[in-house]
């Protein structure tokens, strides 16, 4: 039955089911993204309700730290919104099918989380939302009567009692720990069965009840986050936390879940429509395969005929009715005529074939005879036997002036009157070959008559260049010898400035060690005025002592003067004393005189001892610059030196240069002259072949 079918109508068929395949395919894929972005969707909702939780507990941490009622409403607002995410996600959930468990958890905490923050916000407006109000106010309404009577007692002891009350009161409130709750309550106790202070039992009691019922609202509130309201905002916060963690989980399981199944049917919808195909193509493709394999072998049979590979002709299967079918019919029907038509064609070939040889073998008289049933091969033949005379004609035109050609004739011509197409275009060739050989000729007769004038002039100039040359040689290896004297010179100074520099750095070191030396000896200087120094002052010391021994001399004389006889002994003893005490006296006068004499000449040695350092100094100084201007004298000196070198090499390059130039010029001046010769040769060969202007050719002139 698909036999009867056309080819074209076999793929358009095909394509359509393909087509309507993968629109199909689009249309489960568009469906697939909706459902996606449904839940997309209920994914970016999901994540507002965790920005809102964040908003949530921001705003009970802002109220806990500043005890203002806005955050309440902030509070309240965001509970407000979560309520609306939730109707909107519960929509969502029904269309979608979902399980909206976790969604409804979620809602009953969030809920419980709004109940407790608004009794912690009740219970802290009841505490006091500032100092002036609630538990706050009175309290401190009470403390401030308490501290008043204590100030007003005059009793420090009452003052201090009362301090350590708010110490208490203070530390409870800082820190939300009851054992200053204990503490308070001694004191106020201690306070009450004390009969001095009977007056201040009220307000202290009034105190007491106002501090221990802030002290019960703290405990109800929670003094940590582990008692109190704040342990069930705590817990209700981490089941939020922990029920929007259930809610993410399950809705990302089920956009997985989805996926998976949108991929597990898009996948097996594809590849069934894929089988399909391939079956549908197989099918196909074997049906045509079949069809083009008759068809070809039909043609290779036809083909091995007109190739003459074979004389017998099967025609093509032309049973079926398609496209295949249709063509072999024709095929068969041209065959037949094409059988007949060949046979003579084919009489005629083997005849043109023969008078081609002929031709190939250089017979132009051969013409084709036989006749043909195609009008175009026997006007092919018309034309080839019409060709051929006229080729032949022409042929004999062109061998004319080809022989004169060939005995250096170039005057003649090829006719191009009665010519056209490529012959003409041979004709015009073989003309312009002519001409071309004919200026050729010109030229070269010219270039030979100009080249002889020049290689004569060459010939001139090259002796005078090789004269110069050797000249020229000779001077530079005269400059070359001078500069070798010059950079012999100039190494030794630079020798000898590197001597120098040697001697000045000795010269520079016994400065060194003879400023050391001055140094030492203002140092010894210095040493010496010191013991100096201390030598005068026990002179001072030994003079005093002569002067208090000399007075006390005196004395004993007076009273040894006023023993009478039982103090003459002493008497005398005194006057030696005091004997004694002048001569000490006169010789601690001579050794100052001397220490002074020494002091002044170890003032005068320091005083020559740093004009010496200083003097070494200068010196050193110079020394030092000397060295430098012989370092920099040294080194232009080895510049220079390295500058002759470079001289004398380039001196030595340039001579051995100019000697390759002379070389060249005695090698130049036996070219030109065979220069000369050659050109000699051109013209006289030129003058053995005739051409149209030979005997008005002028020289090229190349100076």
């Amino acid at each position: 039955m698909l036999n009867n079918i056309s080819i074209k109508t076999k793929l358009i068929s095909l394509s359509v089911i393909v087509s309507l395949s993968f629109l199909l395919i689009l249309a489960i894929e568009f469906v697939s993204i909706k459902k996606i972005d449904k839940i997309s969707t209920v994914s970016n909702k999901i994540e507002k309700l965790q920005i809102q939780l964040l908003e949530l507990r921001k705003n009970e941490k802002d109220f806990l730290a500043r005890k203002d009622l806005k955050y309440l409403d902030n509070f309240q607002k965001n509970i407000k919104n979560i309520e609306n995410i939730k109707n909107a996600l519960d929509d969502e959930f029904s269309n979608l099918n979902l399980n909206s468990t976790e969604l409804n958890n979620y809602k009953k905490v969030i809920d419980d989380y709004s109940t407790i923050f608004t009794n912690i916000v009740n219970l802290q407006q009841k505490i006091g939302l500032n100092p002036e109000s609630g538990l706050y106010g009175a309290l401190r309404d009470s403390v401030h009567l308490v501290q008043e009577f204590a100030k007003k007692s005059n009793d420090n002891y009452l003052l201090a009692t009362v301090y350590d009350l708010r110490k208490q009161e203070k530390d409870f409130m800082l820190r939300l720990d009851e054992q200053y709750v204990e503490k308070f309550n001694k004191i106020v106790t201690k306070l009450e069965n004390d009969e001095k202070y009977k007056d201040l039992n009220k307000i202290v009691v009034d105190y007491r009840t106002n501090f221990l019922n802030l002290v019960e609202a703290e405990k109800e509130k929670g003094l940590n986050e582990n008692s109190g309201l704040m342990k069930n905002m705590r817990d209700v916060v981490h089941k939020s936390n922990k029920s929007l963690e259930n809610l993410t989980k399950s809705i990302n399981e089920e956009i997985e879940n989805l996926h998976n199944k949108i991929e597990l049917l898009s996948l097996l919808f594809i590849i069934s429509i894929a089988i399909f195909i391939i079956i549908s193509l197989l099918y196909i493709s074997r049906i045509i395969n079949k069809s083009l394999t008759n068809f070809k072998f039909g043609l290779d049979q036809f083909f091995s005929f007109l190739n003459n590979e074979t004389t017998n002709i099967n025609l093509l299967d032309d049973q079926n009715n398609d496209e295949f079918g249709n063509m072999a019919k024709i095929i068969n029907a041209n065959i037949l005529k094409t059988q007949d038509s060949i046979k003579k064609d084919k009489a005629l070939i083997d005849d043109a074939t023969h008078v081609s040889n002929d031709i190939k073998n250089g017979h132009l008289t051969s013409r084709i005879s036989k006749e043909s049933n195609s009008k175009e091969l026997n006007e092919l033949k018309n034309v080839i036997n019409q060709m051929l005379e006229n080729l032949n004609s022409n042929i004999d035109n062109i061998l004319v002036v080809l022989k004169n050609f060939a005995n250096y004739n170039y005057t003649k011509k090829v006719d191009e009157s009665s010519v056209k197409g490529e012959i003409l275009e041979l004709c015009k060739n073989i003309n312009i070959v002519g001409n071309t050989i004919t200026k050729m000729l010109i030229d070269s007769k010219s270039i030979g008559l100009g080249l002889q004038n020049s290689a004569d002039i060459l010939v001139d100039n090259v002796k005078t260049l090789t004269k110069n040359a050797n000249t020229t040689a000779a001077s530079l290896e005269e400059t070359a010898a001078a500069i070798e004297e010059i950079t012999a010179t100039v190494v030794r100074n630079s020798e000898n400035i590197s001597e120098m520099s040697k001697y000045s750095v000795n010269v520079m070191d016994a400065v060194k060690k003879g400023q050391e030396l001055a140094n030492k000896t203002t140092t010894a200087m210095d040493e010496l005025s010191t013991q100096v120094i201390s030598i005068n002052e026990s002179i001072v010391l030994i003079d005093q002592i002569a002067f208090q021994t000399n007075i006390l001399s005196l004395n004993a004389a007076v009273e040894a003067a006023t023993a009478g006889e039982a103090g003459k002994g002493f008497a005398v003893v005194a006057a030696e004393v005091r004997n004694l005490a002048s001569r000490s006296a006169e010789v601690a006068r001579e050794i100052k005189t001397l220490v002074e004499n020494a002091t002044r000449k170890a003032n005068d040695g320091k005083d020559i001892a740093d004009t010496m350092i200083n003097g070494y100094g200068t010196l050193n100084e110079n020394i030092q610059n000397t060295v430098t201007l012989i370092n920099s004298v040294s080194t232009s000196s080895r510049e220079q030196q390295a500058g002759i070198q470079q001289i004398n090499d380039s001196v030595n390059q340039l001579d051995q240069q100019t000697q390759q130039i002379a070389i060249i010029s005695a090698t130049t001046q036996q070219i030109a002259e065979q220069t000369n010769a050659i050109a000699i040769e051109i013209v006289k060969n030129s003058d053995e072949k005739e051409f149209e202007g030979k005997n008005s050719v002028k020289a090229i002139n190349y100076v």
